[in-house]
Formats: structure tokens, C-alpha cells, sequence
């Protein structure tokens, strides 16, 4: 296929065209909406279709079905649309009832939030992410009750009887980072002796609460290990604990999928240690909460489905 040149020599009636294909689905229903022959709606296609180098549709049994290329262009092309259709409107403003005030730590951000834009349905929507860093828990709920906050992504649970949760993910398993220049990253699994010897980095939000299990809690030869962590650096940033554990010699326990997701992202040079097998931690569940009352509650709990879906995928 040959590809053309540009904008100069693009047709942009082919844009009204596509977007119909897509949302009915086959040539014959976008000619109908179109009031078209189908015979116009395939040139069109052809056309379009000369315009890139990559396969837009494949054709199946219920008609074209876009590659997913196709549907990034759409998505792109549907951006435009609405910027064309808002010059129409008194005030190019969004309606309030897409704007949604979201807060929480930088782990949801950056693991959850920062997933979802290739998703079609997050674009009806216009995220505030508010940092929860240095809220306390009473403000983080007086915000929700004051419209200040319209979704609260949290590992608290509220018992205040306006507020309602519900649980969107839960961390089961976990391991300890450290840099991979630490002579402990040789280890497969790190002992006891290793643990409790090393001195740990700990991110305030996800703060683990670890317990030997009960026939080792028992034995008084290692009694010694009933004793605390030597916690040096506590943080309320990711990133923060993430770069003083790249560049120090501490070690921090983090959930596991949490510690892969920014490992493969490649940017900390940071190695994966499995806990002793005598260790139990305690079940960590991340809470999505929001105002009984509040009017978006419709459109937050669709942003909650769409969060639930992805943490399901990545399972």
C-alpha cells in the first residue's frame, strides 16, 4: 500500500465515514445512517485504507471488525470531532458531569490510573488526581462529604455509614526489593538471619505488617526474631523509596505485583528477593470509596469497573 503524504491530501469526509463503519458495524448499516449507497461507503474504505500502510479492517461474519490500529486512529480522529463540535457550543467547556475528582497515593496513579487511557470509555471522562500525602484519614473522608473528592482509591476502610466501599484489589503475596548491586540479589530467597540483619526502607501507605508463623514464634531459639525491622527511611513516595533502595544498601518488602510492575518498567535498577518461607504478612485490600450521596456516583462506579477489569487482566 502506498501511503500518501499528509494532511494537504487528505480527504476529511472519510472521517464521518469511518467513525460510522466502526459504530455500526458493516458497510450496509453505515450506508443506511449515512443515507449512502453501501457501493460509496466501500470506496470510501478503499480510500481511507490507501491513506496507511496498516490493515484497518478485517472482515468476518458480522461484518468489519477495525484492527486495533483502526480503533487508535478512531479514537484519535473521534478526538477531533469533538473539538470541532464544542466551536458550536456557547462554551467549549466539558459538562460538569464528566469532570471527576479522584484521590489517592502515587502507587494508584502510576499502576491503576495511568493504565487506563487506551481505554474508549475513559475518554468521556476528565480526571483531577489529587495526592492523599499528608491527609489524614478524617480529611480524606470530610472531602468526600464536601464534593472536594469525588473517588478515594485507599488501604483504609471507612466506617462512616455515608461512605461506601468496595474492595478493588488485594495484595496476597509479596517480596523484598533491594539494588542489584546488593550481595544479597544473589540470593533465590532471602533467611531470617538476612531479614531481620538488614536495614529496611518502608513506604508509609503500603505498610506491611509482618508476623513469624506460630510454630516459629514458639521456638525460643529464635526468639529474637519476635523484634522489630531497624527501619532507617520512611516515605510516603514510590519513587522516593524506590530511588533510596537503588542507591543504598536498604531492602523494602513490597507487594509482589507492585515490586514487578516497576521492575519491568526498567527505570530502577532494583532485584527481586522471595520473604523466608517462616514469614506471614498480612492481607493488604485497596479500597475504591465514594459519597453515598454523591451525583457522579453513576460515572464513578463505571471508572471503578473499569479499574476492577484491569486488575483482573493483569492477574
Amino acid at each position: 500500500m502506498k501511503k500518501k503524504s499528509g494532511a494537504n491530501e487528505f480527504d476529511y469526509n472519510l472521517i464521518k465515514v469511518f467513525d460510522a463503519v466502526i459504530t455500526a458495524g458493516n458497510a450496509a448499516r453505515a450506508s443506511q445512517q449515512l443515507q449512502v449507497t453501501p457501493a460509496a461507503i466501500t470506496l470510501a474504505i478503499q480510500r481511507l485504507q490507501q491513506t496507511y500502510d496498516e490493515e484497518l479492517f478485517i472482515r468476518t461474519r458480522e461484518g468489519l471488525t477495525p484492527t486495533p490500529r483502526a480503533r487508535e486512529i478512531h479514537r484519535a480522529y473521534s478526538k477531533a470531532v469533538d473539538i470541532i463540535n464544542a466551536t458550536f457550543e456557547r462554551t467549549a467547556t466539558m459538562p460538569a458531569r464528566y469532570e471527576m475528582k479522584i484521590t489517592g497515593d502515587d502507587v494508584s496513579e502510576q499502576y491503576y490510573f495511568a493504565q487506563l487511557f487506551d481505554m474508549e470509555l475513559f475518554e468521556r471522562f476528565r480526571l483531577h488526581y489529587l495526592s492523599s500525602t499528608g491527609k489524614s484519614f478524617s480529611r480524606q473522608s470530610n472531602d468526600l462529604q464536601a464534593g472536594k473528592s469525588d473517588l478515594l482509591l485507599s488501604t483504609h476502610y471507612f466506617s462512616e455509614p455515608d461512605i461506601e466501599q468496595t474492595i478493588i484489589d488485594q495484595y496476597r503475596q509479596y517480596t523484598v526489593i533491594c539494588n542489584t548491586r546488593n550481595p544479597l540479589c544473589e540470593l533465590p530467597q532471602l533467611s531470617l538471619a538476612n531479614l531481620y540483619a538488614s536495614r529496611h526502607a518502608v513506604y508509609h501507605p503500603y505498610k506491611v505488617k509482618t508476623a513469624l508463623k506460630k510454630d516459629i514464634k514458639s521456638n525460643d531459639g529464635l526468639s529474637f526474631f519476635n523484634n522489630q525491622f531497624s527501619v532507617r527511611y520512611y516515605t510516603d513516595s514510590i519513587n522516593g523509596l524506590l530511588s533510596i533502595i537503588e542507591n543504598s544498601s536498604l531492602i523494602a518488602i513490597l507487594p509482589l505485583k507492585i515490586a514487578r510492575f516497576f521492575q519491568a518498567q526498567g527505570k530502577y535498577r532494583i532485584a527481586l528477593i522471595a520473604l523466608p518461607d517462616e514469614i506471614d504478612i498480612e492481607i493488604i485490600r485497596v479500597y475504591a470509596g465514594w459519597h453515598r450521596d454523591n451525583a457522579q456516583r453513576d460515572q464513578i462506579k463505571e471508572v471503578i469497573i473499569m479499574l476492577q477489569t484491569l486488575i483482573n487482566y493483569r492477574k
